[in-house]
């Protein structure tokens, strides 16, 4: 039985030589560095066709903020006032307004009357006071407690204007805006004098 042969395919030889293994294409050492070179720019020139023809995947450019939707200027308004809410009652001394607790892992700013019952409330200074994480999430607020505290920091008067005040009102962007500016502000503000003291 004959050995079996092959053509050499290394560039510029094609000789005929005796395989001594089937992934064998070169005849000589010599002819084997050629033609691994050789293979290599093959790979790279196929690798470089295939990314000309591949179509562009264009990303979708971030939204302007007239594009951005109402419920995200909501959420970022609310984070701020939120914030300097929370930092002015700290730097006041105060503690929790449901529990009177000055000791606490997590503090919150929550809400007397809640955003999803009264939404026009969400930005109200009176209606947002400093809570434990226990008594805002552990107890759902602890609103009875909290009525008694805030009764006590406001006044009857006010708690009762803020429990009847039942309008309607739907935010704009431009009234977020402002909203955050200034609250922007007022927690700058209290940084500054707080770095002076």
């Amino acid at each position: 039985m004959r050995d079996p042969r092959r053509r050499c395919k290394a560039p510029g030889c094609g000789a005929w030589f005796n395989l001594t293994y089937s992934n064998v294409y070169w005849c000589c050492e010599e002819h084997k560095s050629q033609y691994l070179a050789y293979q290599r720019e093959k790979q790279k020139v196929k690798a470089q066709n295939r990314l000309k023809n591949k179509p562009v995947h264009h990303i979708r450019p971030e939204p302007t903020t007239v594009e951005k939707p109402l419920s995200h200027w909501l959420e970022v308004t609310e984070r701020v006032v939120n914030t300097l809410c929370r930092e002015t009652a700290l730097a006041n001394g105060e503690g929790c307004i449901s529990c009177g607790t000055h000791s606490a892992a997590v503090w919150h700013a929550g809400h007397y009357r809640t955003v999803a019952k009264a939404s026009h409330l969400r930005f109200t200074r009176i209606n947002i006071n400093l809570q434990c994480d226990d008594c805002n999430v552990g107890k759902s607020g602890n609103i009875v407690a909290y009525r008694v505290g805030l009764v006590e920091k406001a006044g009857e008067a006010a708690v009762q204007e803020l429990d009847n005040d039942n309008r309607i009102h739907r935010w704009t962007i431009e009234e977020l805006e402002a909203i955050r500016i200034q609250a922007y502000a007022d927690l700058r503000a209290l940084k500054k004098a707080q770095e002076a003291a």
